[in-house]
């Protein structure tokens, strides 16, 4: 079906007392998992890249934003439910506008080291253009901490001030917004607390829907709590990359490969295909989180 916006989606979420999942890809067998997982639970969906990894300096080879955005397209408008399209937290302006162009239907610009002015121009021309292409904005206000297990360390972050968060809407006219409210970035060996009071000062506030980031990172029973308050899109990303290094872990253990055809153990497709698998961890994985977000048999609804 064609892509469906993302501020439907989030809409129909807020009004049905559920949240939608962004659930982050990085290749093509991350973002069939999605989509296999969405059409298992019946469930609308957000799928795509993000823009932070895409464009990551730290790449040996530049990426061509053209190319996520043609994939990424193709397997939403092939999906048996609804789903939108999303560049998320990318810090290079060009690259959401070339999303777009590609086939991102929702975009997020993403810089903690400028100024609430600089955001507010920033988006405000995202706003414009990404509108005129029918697509939506998300943007942020606020900083998550960042975990990083190899150190065990997480680092100081920003809560969404409300009055700050609610001029931010007013000016830029964005779709969606992030808010930090004791989420973390990258959480994997331990939950954050939310501040539910916070929550609940935000929802009141702020006109449009609000989204977790770092669903990672949280107990199960607070994202009920969260989505009960008002929260009504959730990403999740780190866990997904966990589950599916780990799946390609766990078959390299268990199988003498260098003694096995190649093409068995990728490409094939069969019981034995590695990838195969770890494309059916990730489904796993994300097939759990619908059930806790509460969308499952919410797409023919839409």
């Amino acid at each position: 079906m064609p892509l469906v916006s993302m501020k439907r989606l989030m809409n129909h979420a807020l009004a049905n007392k559920y949240a939608v999942g962004y659930f982050e890809a990085w290749n093509m067998d991350s973002i069939l998992a999605v989509v296999d997982a969405a059409e298992m639970t019946n469930s609308p969906v957000i799928i795509g890249f993000g823009g932070q990894f895409i464009g990551s300096m730290k790449r040996t080879i530049k990426e061509n934003i053209y190319h996520y955005g043609s994939l990424g397209k193709s397997i939403a408008e092939n999906a048996k439910v609804p789903v939108a399209l999303l560049l998320n937290e990318a810090h290079d302006i060009a690259m959401l506008i070339n999303g777009l162009k590609a086939g991102f239907n929702a975009i997020m610009y993403e810089d903690h080291g400028i100024s609430l002015n600089e955001l507010i121009d920033i988006n405000k021309y995202l706003v414009r253009t990404a509108h005129y292409c029918g697509a939506d904005v998300e943007a942020e206000i606020g900083e998550l901490p960042n975990a990083d297990i190899s150190t065990g360390s997480i680092s100081q972050g920003r809560k969404t001030d409300p009055d700050e968060a609610a001029y931010f809407v007013e000016e830029t006219c964005i779709d969606a917004l992030a808010v930090s409210v004791g989420n973390v970035h990258l959480l994997e060996n331990k939950k954050s607390d939310l501040d539910f009071e916070l929550i609940k000062i935000l929802r009141k506030k702020i006109k449009v829907p609000l989204v977790l980031h770092g669903g990672t990172g949280i107990l199960p029973e607070n994202l009920k709590e969260a989505i009960k308050l008002g929260m009504c899109k959730i990403n999740v990303g780190t866990i997904l990359k966990r589950g599916y290094l780990k799946s390609i872990q766990s078959y390299l253990n268990d199988h003498e490969v260098d003694m096995m055809d190649p093409h068995d153990i990728i490409g094939r497709g069969g019981e034995l295909d590695m990838l195969s698998g770890a494309r059916e961890s990730v489904a796993d994985e994300v097939v759990k989180f619908i059930k806790i977000f509460g969308c499952e048999n919410m797409a023919h609804l839409i």
